[in-house]
């Protein structure tokens, strides 16, 4: 039957375990009768049970510099090819520095401009605007006045035009009647007459449609007048107030000032980057411009061989990689920036030390598998390694140092709990136990 172990301690180097060798290794057989049984034992004892998490990706170039031109220009010189060393802020390449030029220029006028309004905008009112205004008001109130009497004078010729028209469309009627003339009739003067009769009809309308067409533009350009004259003492009134310059129009020019600070900031940038430096001292990777190309925007115009853009001049420091690899969403949460690794080439069975030093916040997602990128950093270096070699990286997630082991092996875990198999007497004796850490090697017991 299984017994539960004492509180305290296992007796370390004493207590000798039965370690796992097959199923049914550590019973006698059923019916009493004694069998030949061998066992396999060990001890327990003081140990560190390390866990780990593993990766794979290539050792790639760690603290490596990517120089681009940040403008248009035609590259004047390079002066380093691949495999040569530099030092700290030696020249690499250099861009004819017109057009960028030219762009700062641009840009730093553009600023001057935002930067003048905004000073404008929160200056508010000066007497020069006030008197300015005053003149715009009392200009829009003689046109509006004017209007108003234009439309008056309109109206009264309009209708003289039409009664004078209508007046002779009732004399020709009259004078028809007068003659004894009847529609149709063909009796001199009656023909004449109805003639008459009927022009002087058209005369008439045409007069009541040109009159009302009068009075309506008379009328609009009354309305329009007024608009101009309220809108005109409406400014005099802002102004007069201090509120022509609203917050929202400052805020509107403060945010101009910064956008073209940042086009500012940009244009010197690139009129920088017309003169590549080695920002520190390396080893020349790659050198993607030539001398006498034309870079049509930052960058160097062209593209690698896989479709991707590649940088003017790469350099990397020489011997310090980085392995980049990935984990399942479910070992993330125990992988931290600052935990400790040993890296393994391809090839090599020594480990070197290293460092993780990124854990990826968003997961990369194919085929609906989500992982992790995890970047390690070596901290040493080895003449064996080369960049582009496969590695398999080890991550320490958990150590414990110091504590009471046994043999992975010698327990045995099942839906009940775990439990060790004691040796006493010369009989096998299963004995519950709390576990802790473990690996692949040693499991601690609490």
């Amino acid at each position: 039957m299984r017994r539960r172990l004492l509180s305290k301690p296992f007796i370390l180097g004493i207590v000798v375990l039965v370690i796992a060798a097959g199923a049914g290794a550590f019973f006698l057989t059923r019916g009493g009768a004694a069998a030949n049984v061998s066992y396999r034992t060990g001890v327990a004892t003081l140990g560190t049970v390390t866990q780990t998490v593993s990766l794979s990706g290539s050792l790639e170039p760690d603290g490596e510099t990517d120089l681009d031109y940040e403008g248009a220009g035609k590259v004047t010189a390079v002066n380093v090819q691949p495999g040569q060393t530099v030092t700290a802020g030696e020249v690499l390449a250099t861009q004819d520095p017109t057009t960028v030029d030219a762009s700062l220029t641009q840009a730093k006028a553009t600023l001057a401009g935002a930067e003048a309004n905004l000073v404008s905008a929160k200056a508010g009112a000066s007497a020069s605007s006030i008197t300015q205004a005053e003149g715009q008001v009392s200009s829009a109130e003689v046109s509006y006045q004017s209007a108003i009497t234009s439309l008056a004078d309109t109206k009264a010729v309009n209708a003289q035009q039409i009664a004078q028209a209508y007046s002779a469309y009732t004399a020709a009627q009259a004078q028809a009647t007068s003659d004894g003339c009847t529609p149709g009739d063909t009796t001199p003067p009656c023909p004449q007459d109805e003639a008459a009769i009927t022009q002087d009809n058209q005369t008439w309308q045409s007069a009541q449609v040109k009159g009302t067409q009068g009075d309506d533009q008379a009328q609009a350009q009354v309305n329009n007048d007024k608009v101009q004259w309220e809108n005109a003492k409406a400014s005099l009134a802002a102004l007069e107030s201090g509120s022509a310059s609203t917050s929202a129009q400052i805020a509107m020019d403060e945010s101009q000032v910064e956008i073209d600070q940042v086009n500012v900031t940009n244009a010197q940038a690139a009129v920088n980057a017309t003169t590549l430096k080695a920002s520190s001292g390396g080893l020349v990777e790659q050198v993607n411009v030539t001398n006498g190309e034309q870079i049509a925007t930052g960058g160097t115009g062209g593209a690698s061989a896989t479709g991707t853009s590649t940088h003017a001049i790469v350099i990397i420091t020489p011997g310090v990689f980085e392995v980049t690899g990935s984990v399942s969403d479910t070992l993330v949460n125990e992988i931290a920036v600052g935990q400790t690794a040993e890296v393994v080439a391809a090839g090599s069975s020594d480990a070197v030390a290293g460092k993780v030093t990124e854990v990826a916040e968003e997961a990369t997602v194919t085929s609906g598998v989500a992982t992790f990128p995890v970047t390690v950093v070596l901290s040493g270096a080895s003449a064996s390694l080369r960049p582009g070699m496969s590695a398999s990286v080890s991550i320490v997630i958990n150590q414990v140092v110091g504590v009471t082991t046994v043999p992975t092996s010698a327990v045995h875990t099942t839906g009940a709990g775990s439990t060790v198999t004691l040796f006493v007497n010369g009989k096998p004796d299963p004995v519950a136990v709390t576990v802790g850490a473990s690996d692949s090697t040693l499991t601690q017991i609490l």
